[in-house]
């Protein structure tokens, strides 16, 4: 064994359209060499209980159940029980999961757009949006996302924590500069618009749908009034 895989599969039944959830572990040669690892939090809305597991090959999960039982010891054991009945769950409740999420993505797609931001690839599955900043807005992800809060009280996530840092780039860019000119990735070409490659990580902004109807809604009303202001001029 020259690898292990370690897998994230919470998102396994948020899925959209035609996609389909595949575990790695289910591909050839995979089963003996996958840790997959899971919890209840978004499958059952119970993100504050951190109730969660790993599946492995005998001798691994042996391994990570003797450093478990002396990092945290066990999970509060309602919340075992409860765990038990919710992974008993009949296909309909996963369907229907699918069904609500599906409503709330497509809210908050149109939302965006309709305000201006770009969304260039609608989510297939877990519960986000990544999207692009109005060309009209001149501040940076950080500085929207923080007049948004205090303008709209509206919460959103900054986009360049999910991007490489300015210093791994730059070290990158360095080390390609030497060989032969830096090729530009067409993903980064599609999502340029009239920025540049040094500041495309500061355009995006991250929007969770995995709230209620009512308050989606409120969002949606505050956005609407409030971002034209916030895009176009400096609160």
């Amino acid at each position: 064994m020259h690898c292990i895989a370690i897998t994230d599969e919470v998102y396994e039944h948020i899925t959209f359209d035609s996609a389909v959830h595949i575990s790695l572990a289910s591909l050839p040669g995979m089963l003996e060499r996958t840790i997959i690892t899971s919890s209840l939090s978004k499958t059952y809305s119970v993100t504050g209980w951190r109730v969660g597991w790993a599946i492995a090959p005998v001798e691994i999960a042996s391994a990570i159940r003797n450093i478990h039982v002396k990092l945290t010891d066990s999970a509060p054991a309602p919340f075992q029980e409860a765990a038990l009945i919710a992974l008993q769950s009949v296909p309909e409740y996963f369907e229907s999961l699918r069904m609500e999420y599906n409503q709330r993505r497509e809210f908050m797609v149109d939302l965006l757009n309709r305000i201006g931001f770009k969304v260039h690839f609608k989510p297939q599955g877990a519960v986000f949006v990544f999207a692009e900043l109005p060309e009209t807005c001149a501040m940076s992800d950080v500085e929207y996302v923080v007049k948004l809060i205090r303008v709209a009280g509206v919460a959103a996530v900054p986009g360049c924590g999910f991007f490489h840092t300015r210093e791994k780039l730059s070290r990158k860019e360095s080390s390609q500069s030497i060989s032969g000119p830096l090729s530009r990735p067409k993903s980064i070409e599609r999502c340029e618009g009239f920025h540049t490659l040094k500041d495309y990580r500061d355009r995006y902004i991250r929007f969770a749908y995995c709230k209620s109807k009512a308050t989606l809604m409120a969002a949606a009303e505050k956005l609407d009034k409030y971002n034209g202001s916030l895009i176009l001029h400096d609160i």
